[in-house]
């Protein structure tokens, strides 16, 4: 008798709700074993508080124990026990077992319709979270049909599958439905969301987007606008509309501060803002977010990314603007010497020569860097475009030094071998050129260049036989202009020998083999006609230089130069004959 009073008021108290002193009277059923109907009714009881009190392994226990008793068949109890093992075993994760309660609760044929259709709910639920989607469908479809309870869980959680199975198209379809169907449904607000998560990955982004505003206009409340909100500035972003994308950003921060959501509003409107190269905008938004810090250094590290993604992307105008807002902001910046760097690249790829050379500079003022060698190069460069050779030749003089590469060592030498002659430092420019034709794998442009260096340079010093020399090298490998320069002085050189037949030859194949070269080919001539007069040939000496001063005029010292021949020679004849009037022309 005690046993069966400890058990009825263990369920009163269960029924008003006092689960902790029902369990007490349960547990004090149980201790007195008297009756076997009593325990097993005494233990199911006690499974029910644990599951309610959310103590769902003594809760596996009690309703385990209650279903291997003997003698419950005829216990109303036992009707229901693999309905509530299903939902243990739901709850601890143990989704296997749990269908397959189940199962074995649905395939009793339950008399209530409401406990059925749950467990058809549950049971496609089961289905759902271990990936068996047309299984989990299959259960969703019976509780459709049936218009069982929870038919709109039901329809949502199809919609849902088929999605998941990759019928978004079927996905749309349903959900769609599904709004149209069930008006009072505390699942719209989902249904809103995944449709326009839907519609996105169909592409259909204005259709997604209308989704989203429903969600919000009829739903202000859902934990879900924040949501939408974030995607619909991912469409805008993604879309390239990113003025609209920030506007959504930016209401999510107003709107719903300290949130995840929000945080996730600034990380991705930093991302627009470092795209459009508009991070000073970012840095004065987000200095009034007080959930948010964004440090010195971030602004930095975001306000280079910014212009580096330009730089990258072959936008010059943009990558100029944002490298020089980023310098401005931080000379000194974690990335100062990247930024210098790739803006003076840029303005030198822009021809802005003479802009780019402030940031070169800044570059090779630096302990040595990845980029000195390069800086230096460019910086020469632009010297040299100019001929500015007073300030190309220390920076050629550190690049030769510094120089990893061997073309820039070559590069550094050939011009400084250049500079030197040009300012008239005839010995550096020998020993430059003597420098470069030790070089390996040397072009045969530059060869010809360091020998016709020597060869000036000899000439320059006065040294003709160095000279000659020197030319002799010269034609061997030249072509073009050196090798005309290079036979007018095979010419001028045999004319100094006597050697006046073998320099008219050379004359010959000057003037022939490279007329587009007339300087040389005129000079050429005044040595033809300077052979003439030697071989006592007055008349075609002077036939020749009258020749070059009527059809080289472009050339005042070369017509010069024929005329104080063509004097010299009718000075000389008049000597011997008197009929010659030196003052003709």
């Amino acid at each position: 008798m005690y046993q069966k009073v400890a058990l009825f008021r263990g369920i009163q108290l269960y029924n008003e709700d006092k689960l902790d002193e029902a369990k007490v009277y349960f547990d004090m059923a149980i201790a007195e074993p008297r009756d076997p109907e009593i325990t097993a009714r005494s233990t199911y009881w006690k499974a029910e508080v644990d599951y309610q009190l959310a103590n769902y392994n003594d809760a596996l226990v009690g309703f385990t124990l209650f279903e291997n008793m003997n003698d419950i068949a005829s216990l109303s109890e036992n009707d229901q026990v693999n309905y509530n093992l299903g939902y243990v075993n739901f709850k601890l994760k143990d989704y296997d077992e749990a269908g397959k309660k189940f199962r074995n609760f649905i395939n009793s044929n339950p008399s209530d319709e409401g406990l059925l259709s749950d467990s058809q709910v549950r049971l496609g639920d089961t289905y759902f979270v271990n990936s068996k989607y047309q299984s989990a469908i299959a259960e969703y479809n019976k509780v459709i049909n049936s218009k069982g309870q929870a038919i709109d869980y039901a329809h949502f959680q199809r919609a849902m599958s088929y999605g998941l199975t990759g019928r978004n198209e079927d996905k749309i379809i349903d959900l769609t439905k599904f709004l149209s169907t069930y008006r009072g449904s505390s699942l719209r607000d989902d249904a809103y969301y995944e449709l326009g998560e839907a519609y996105t990955r169909a592409n259909q982004t204005d259709e997604a987007i209308e989704a989203y505003t429903n969600l919000m206009k009829y739903y202000k409340r859902s934990s879900y606008v924040p949501k939408a909100l974030l995607k619909q500035g991912l469409i805008f972003y993604n879309t390239e509309q990113d003025n609209q994308a920030l506007e959504k950003y930016r209401q999510v921060v107003k709107e719903y501060p300290n949130t995840d959501e929000a945080k996730q509003a600034v990380a991705n409107a930093r991302q627009v803002y470092v795209d459009l190269g508009r991070v000073d905008e970012y840095a004065d938004w987000v200095k009034d977010i007080d959930f948010v810090e964004v440090s010195a250094s971030d602004l930095d590290n975001d306000m280079y990314e910014s212009a580096e993604k330009q730089y990258l992307q072959n936008n010059r105008s943009k990558a100029i603007s944002a490298f020089r807002k980023y310098i401005e902001r931080f000379p000194n910046g974690a990335h100062a010497l990247n930024a210098n760097f790739y803006l003076a690249e840029t303005l030198f790829a822009e021809n802005q020569k003479a802009a780019s050379l402030k940031h070169f500079q800044f570059i090779i003022d630096q302990e040595r860097n990845e980029f000195t060698e390069r800086a230096l190069t460019k910086v020469a460069q632009v010297y040299l475009d100019d001929e500015n050779w007073k300030s190309a030749l220390p920076i050629l003089e550190r690049l030769e030094e510094q120089a990893d590469f061997a073309q820039n060592i070559t590069f550094a030498q050939s011009n400084l071998m250049k500079g030197h002659y040009e300012l008239e430092h005839y010995q550096d420019a020998v020993a430059y050129a003597e420098k470069v034709l030790q070089r390996p794998k040397l072009e045969k442009r530059i060869r010809s260049d360091a020998k016709i260096i020597i060869a000036r340079s000899a000439l320059k010093t006065g040294d003709e036989s160095k000279a000659e020399q020197a030319y002799s090298e010269v034609e061997k490998i030249a072509s073009g202009e050196l090798m005309a320069e290079a036979l007018y002085y095979n010419a001028y050189f045999k004319n100094q020998e006597g050697n006046y037949k073998v320099s008219n030859t050379v004359v010959q194949k000057l003037v022939s083999d490279y007329a587009s070269y007339k300087y040389y080919g005129a000079k050429g001539l005044i040595v033809m006609a300077k052979n003439y007069y030697e071989l006592d040939d007055a008349f075609q000496a002077t036939y020749i230089l009258e020749s070059v001063i009527k059809n080289f005029s472009d050339y005042d010292d070369v017509v010069q130069e024929a005329k104080d021949e063509l004097s010299r020679i009718k000075t000389e004849e008049s000597k011997t004959n008197e009929s010659v009037n030196p003052d003709r022309n």
